[in-house]
């Protein structure tokens, strides 16, 4: 039953552009963020993987259209109008460990597939479905880092590589964008920073610390596997710093090449969204099931409640 909605949604589908007619008066787009290294079981509450596979079949039998997370952002940036009445959903995922794009064995689960190998399955049992079909990865940037995370926050087997970035892109399901130079972690030591707080993205609040994080991990990005998705930014932990989202990049955007950063605040993205503040959902907090999905997109779906001019939950 299943395959044949998917299969009916293709036949229905209008292509993977985005219309420059608006054909309603309700923009909320839902963004939604998962994590190939959140693997506990293989179902759909314990397993991204599982969830991702679900998912593709459920939001394209429900008639949404998978875009790239990058021109999502750059319709919004020319007029969000553009967007109104769409059904469209993006696809992204944090951290840039192998599981992005590497099947693997994991080492109580078994055998995964990736996420870039769930959206060629995908492509190959409905051609037609999802032309647009695409995920955002953002990766963490610094080479040192990823090799002590690996050891510190996986299982020590080399799975956090940047060898794969380049064929993600040619591949033209998968970009690769800005999580920052070194996420921040409390697991790492910077011999420059010694007394900076580690395990949050807020002590990130002078233009050194974040050229550090920021410019410094683009150009890396930018000259290993130049895409659109450079121009993007996910905030290490999902929040967003008064600093980063007021100064910084508002003064400094154009320089870094960066048009606008994602938090991981559980809301649609709407005409009213922060640009250096744009809210995710997230695979596993906001939604672990079907249905749960099911109560995202029916919210997405709803005409937005308005008080004295304003969206309740909007980003200010």
């Amino acid at each position: 039953m299943r395959n044949e909605r998917v299969k009916s949604a293709a036949t229905a589908a209008s292509g993977a552009s985005i219309s420059r007619r608006a054909k309603g008066n309700n923009m909320r787009i839902p963004v939604l963020l998962y994590h190939s290294m959140n693997i506990s079981g293989n179902d759909y509450p314990s397993n991204d993987h599982v969830a991702l596979h679900s998912d593709l079949r459920y939001v394209t039998a429900r008639g949404y259209r998978i875009l790239p997370l990058h021109q999502i952002v750059a319709a919004w940036l020319e007029s969000p109008q553009r967007l109104e009445g769409e059904r469209i959903v993006a696809l992204t995922c944090d951290d840039g460990p192998d599981f992005d794009f590497r099947d693997l064995e994991h080492p109580t689960a078994g055998r995964q597939r990736s996420f870039l190998n769930i959206l060629r399955d995908f492509c190959a049992e409905f051609p037609s479905a999802q032309p647009g079909l695409f995920m955002t990865s953002f990766v963490i940037a610094a080479p040192v880092a990823r090799t002590i995370l690996d050891r510190a926050c996986m299982v020590g087997k080399g799975w956090m590589n940047d060898d794969w970035w380049t064929t993600a892109v040619d591949s033209g399901l998968m970009g690769i964008a800005n999580h920052s130079w070194d996420h921040n972690h409390e697991a790492l030591r910077d011999g420059k920073y010694p007394d900076l707080r580690r395990g949050t993205f807020a002590s990130i609040d002078t233009r050194e610390l974040a050229d550090h994080q920021i410019a410094k991990a683009g150009e890396l990005l930018r000259r290993l596997a130049p895409n659109p998705d450079t121009s993007l930014f996910a905030y290490p932990f999902g929040r967003a710093n008064r600093f980063l989202r007021r100064t910084y990049f508002p003064a400094h955007a154009e320089r870094l090449g960066i048009v606008a950063a994602f938090t991981d605040a559980a809301q649609p993205l709407t005409p009213r969204a922060d640009r250096w503040a744009m809210p995710r959902f997230t695979c596993g907090r906001d939604w672990r099931s079907e249905e749960g999905l099911k109560v995202i997109l029916d919210d997405c779906q709803r005409r937005p409640h308005v008080w004295m001019g304003l969206e309740f939950g909007a980003a200010r």
